[in-house]
């Protein structure tokens, strides 16, 4: 049995106030690379059919935007998830951790709440259960492992750097320190590799020499954007290759094909370890400022989980694990506006580990992305010296000749949507509504609504000014 696994995933690049995605030039000559990547990969490969045939996951912040903005793909991938269930007895999509963060890097109690909402977010859009989870950079480590356990998910793919004797295939048992266990499969790096860097005439040669069963995992971006035509390639080789193809969940029916131990706080991507998200270790060219990003995200998770612990006691944990219903798009209407913001600063500083800040040598959106999420989060808790603080962190961390303080907006939420809204009125194009800030016009002067914490905030046409009381 050949098996595909295909890593669909973007980060989330949506404004962390607006929630809305601004241009990203580099992208050009599309708006954003959301929608680049859509247009190279993910619709070819979804109009050729090749997710049918494959086993995926999909990063929840991608899948949420392509739901909004390109619900051809989006229900592509739900029928081939049912296409896997039909044809192998097992759906082709795995779950994914609410965000792509290194978990190995962050506290289990974090841990927990991104795999908890990514199952969580599984179910409510794949309408089961998941039986898989892929883990952010291959990222692992015994507790991640636990916490996976923890979650109902019965297993997740590593590479053969990661599992001591290099054995590849699967599934293979690992037992967990809590006396549990959990399968990994393990993907061939020779045959994914191939594919990845060299395309298909490489990989087809190689795979001729392979008996027995064939895990190949590597990014989906690697079927149209990454290699141009890869997505025509692959549905040449699925056309040839029906009767030899499976899913992971039909691989895990032929039962564990021996025991390993993994090589702990290791990932596909870093050959350091976790080297690449916590200092410079060289991956992709220096980056000194690497160590210092990881020590200030550090710094506002301890910041954040203090004033969260303090403000809202042990219940709070409980509030923030059944939090991911209001994410989803639930009522916020059973919080308090201090619950709310204080669950809102949680997601926020989770949201500013995502892994994309640290990847690349060179600084460019993804770092910002993190700076903004952090400052959003500490906005949230409203203490002023942690405000300060961060900003005085922020000038110290060296930046292409600049501070990391040139990462922070200096109109930001709902100044700046009062802002787009002036704009769009003397265009003659009124919105109600601007991201999550909902518009109330009252005579010379207009509310500004943050549905999130339910915060209110007035301004007159002719003078921003002022904020309101809660509501």
């Amino acid at each position: 049995m050949i098996v595909f696994h295909l890593h669909l995933y973007q980060p989330q690049r949506e404004d962390p106030w607006l929630e809305i995605i601004l241009p990203e030039p580099s992208a050009s000559p599309y708006r954003h690379w959301n929608e680049r990547v859509s247009r190279e990969c993910y619709e070819p490969n979804a109009e050729l059919g090749n997710y049918q045939w494959v086993s995926f996951d999909v990063g929840p912040t991608l899948m949420s935007w392509l739901r909004a903005n390109k619900p051809l793909v989006y229900k592509a991938l739900l029928e081939a998830d049912k296409a896997g269930v039909e044809r192998w007895g097992h759906g082709n999509a795995l779950a994914h951790p609410y965000y792509h963060v290194i978990l190995p890097l962050i506290p289990r109690r974090d841990r927990d709440i991104l795999v908890h909402w990514g199952v969580e977010y599984f179910r409510r859009v794949f309408k089961r259960s998941p039986e898989g989870m892929w883990l952010p950079e291959m990222a692992v480590d015994l507790e991640t492992l636990e916490v996976l356990a923890d979650n109902g998910i019965a297993y997740t793919v590593l590479t053969q750097s990661q599992v001591k004797g290099r054995l590849a295939g699967g599934p293979y048992k690992v037992v967990l320190p809590s006396g549990r266990s959990i399968a990994v499969f393990v993907r061939d790096e020779a045959l994914s590799n191939a594919l990845a860097f060299s395309g298909f005439e490489k990989f087809v040669e190689m795979l001729r020499g392979v008996s027995g069963d064939v895990v190949v995992a590597l990014d989906g971006e690697t079927f149209g954007h990454h290699i141009k035509g890869g997505d025509k390639m692959l549905a040449q080789f699925v056309e040839a290759n029906k009767d030899r193809l499976g899913n992971l969940g039909a691989l895990y029916d032929k039962g564990y094909k021996g025991e390993v131990e993994i090589v702990e706080r290791t990932s596909w991507s870093c050959p350091h370890g976790l080297g690449r998200w916590s200092y410079d270790c060289g991956c992709d060219g220096p980056a000194p400022w690497r160590e210092p990003l990881r020590k200030l995200l550090d710094w506002v998770g301890e910041v954040v989980d203090k004033a969260f612990a303090e403000r809202l006691g042990d219940r709070g944990w409980a509030l923030l694990k059944d939090y991911i219903a209001v994410i989803l798009g639930g009522s916020n209407e059973g919080y308090t506006v201090e619950e709310l913001k204080l669950l809102e600063a949680q997601r926020a500083k989770l949201a500013a580990n995502t892994s994309d800040a640290w990847f690349f040598a060179r600084v460019g959106i993804e770092f910002g992305i993190a700076i903004k999420w952090a400052l959003r989060a500490l906005e949230l808790i409203e203490d002023r010296a942690a405000l300060d603080e961060f900003f005085n962190k922020l000038g110290q961390i060296a930046v292409d000749g600049k501070t990391a303080m040139a990462f922070c907006p200096g109109v930001r939420g709902p100044l700046l949507a009062a802002a787009m809204y002036l704009a769009l009125s003397t265009a003659g194009a009124p919105q109600e509504r601007i991201g999550p800030y909902i518009v109330r016009p009252i005579n010379d002067e207009f509310e500004i609504v943050d549905s999130r914490i339910r915060e209110v905030y007035r301004f007159r046409h002719d003078l921003l000014w002022g904020r309101a009381e809660s509501l």
